[in-house]
């Protein structure tokens, strides 16, 4: 079964047009075979579902696990907003809950390290569907209960979910066309790579995709190719 894992980042699916690209690149991906899309909370701080903004929220007097079970409303939103627009094109689609997910966590309810995986929901769901859609960020403990994978978890989630089905690569999709010597932004002259190692990638302290994607992919050998949502540009491949 040929199978194309890719996640989309909260800029990339903050608004309907920019959504559209997201869904676009689904649609194409969906013709080749079956695909799965990470998302994370839509927008960034000050729109409604953004992860900080949900942090806002709460205060000090909520537990741990109240706070996670908060944060991770974002991503619950944004999977079932996306499912929602992929059947709306006429693709076969679903969204998993968290429990269906599979990726089974410590107590540590606010970054919480990954203890196992359980692909039996996913195997069964990839049988039924076209297009599966995962909330990023978001694991399980041993007893049901919402965690967190904490800063940048959704990029996490999307390696982890590639070792769950042995895919050895992962497209993640940003409001950046690739891996850059320094910001972009503010560089007009900013080298962007075409390959970049696990261990540059690493060493470069880039925010672009979170340092333990990057360890977790290493370890297990999967290719991280870092696109930009609204580029047709090849962006960078991270790999060994």
């Amino acid at each position: 079964m040929n199978i194309q894992i890719c996640k989309f980042g909260g800029t990339s699916l903050s608004n309907d047009e920019r959504c559209q690209y997201a869904l676009n690149i689904c649609k194409e991906k969906a013709k080749q075979g079956k695909v799965i899309v990470v998302v994370s909370a839509m927008g960034r701080y000050g729109d409604p579902y953004a992860t900080d903004t949900l942090a806002s929220l709460g205060n000090e007097y909520l537990s741990e696990q109240e706070t996670a079970r908060l944060l991770s409303m974002g991503e619950l939103v944004s999977s079932i907003r996306f499912c929602s627009k992929l059947r709306a094109c006429g693709i076969n689609a679903y969204a998993l809950s968290f429990k269906e997910t599979g990726i089974l966590t410590d107590d540590n309810y606010l970054c919480a390290n990954v203890v196992s995986m359980d692909s039996h929901d996913f195997k069964q769901m990839l049988d039924a569907y076209d297009v599966l859609v995962v909330c990023g960020f978001i694991g399980m403990n041993s007893i049901g209960e919402i965690t967190t994978l904490g800063r940048g978890g959704s990029d996490y989630t999307a390696v982890l979910v590639a070792k769950m089905l042995d895919v050895s690569e992962v497209e993640i999709y940003t409001d950046v066309d690739g891996v850059y010597d320094s910001d972009p932004k503010i560089n007009k002259n900013a080298k962007k790579y075409k390959e970049i190692t696990y261990h540059h990638m690493l060493a470069l302290h880039c925010r672009v995709i979170h340092d333990r994607c990057i360890d977790f992919a290493a370890q297990n050998h999967i290719r991280i190719f870092l696109k930009g949502t609204f580029s047709d540009d090849v962006g960078t491949i991270i790999k060994r």
